[in-house]
Order: C-alpha cells, then structure tokens, then sequence
C-alpha cells in the first residue's frame, strides 16, 4: 500500500515531496539522487536505494544486475542479490560514472529491445 500515492500524484515532479515525508537520516542519504518517477530511468550498473512505500523506510541499496519487466534484480553488498518489484519501492538513482557514450549506447541498445 502506497501511503503517499494521493499526494505524489498531485505532483509533476515528486522528489521533493517524498523527501518531505521521509526520516532525516534517510534523507542525508539520497538527497543528491534521481527519483526514478521523474522521468528517469533504470540502467544495469546504478546503484539505487529502496524504499518502501507502505512503510517509507530503507530497505536495501545497491547494484542493478538485471531488469525485466517491473523486476528489478540488485546485488545487496557482496554476499547476495534481491529481486524486488519497482511497483512496492520508491527508488532513487545514483548514477554511475561512465563515459557519456557508455550511457547512451545502453539507452539506444534498451530503446531498440
């Protein structure tokens, strides 16, 4: 259950609205980020950071391994990797830093899928 979903929806760009609602401690975290319903993206290699809606706190950070459909698979530290549904999590996104053609290159390889 998504405890903020009539209130983001009121909004275009809803980052900073979710960041309203969020624990302090959360927020030090992922303020510098993309929130991936503003019109962002999700590229294998980006670290991201989950949280759940129902609950608003972090669940888990890390590597995307893959994704397929609204799965998206991480690996959690170095130990094991989680499955998780991009419709139960807010996600913010921390780029990773590539060069600008790597980037573009997985865009254009996703579009074309």
């Amino acid at each position: 259950m998504d405890i903020l979903k009539p209130i983001l929806d009121i909004y275009d760009v809803k980052k900073d609205v979710l960041l309203f609602y969020l624990d302090p401690d959360i927020i030090k975290i992922i303020d510098d980020l993309d929130y991936l319903d503003d019109e962002n993206d999700l590229f294998l290699n980006d670290k991201i950071f989950i949280i759940d809606r129902s609950t608003l706190e972090l669940d888990h950070a890390g590597i995307i391994q893959a994704i397929k459909d609204d799965i998206v698979s991480i690996k959690v530290k170095s130990k094991f990797s989680v499955h998780i549904n991009m419709n139960n999590y807010h996600i913010f996104i921390k780029r990773k830093k590539t060069k600008k053609n790597d980037r573009d290159f997985y865009k254009a390889l996703l579009n074309s899928l």
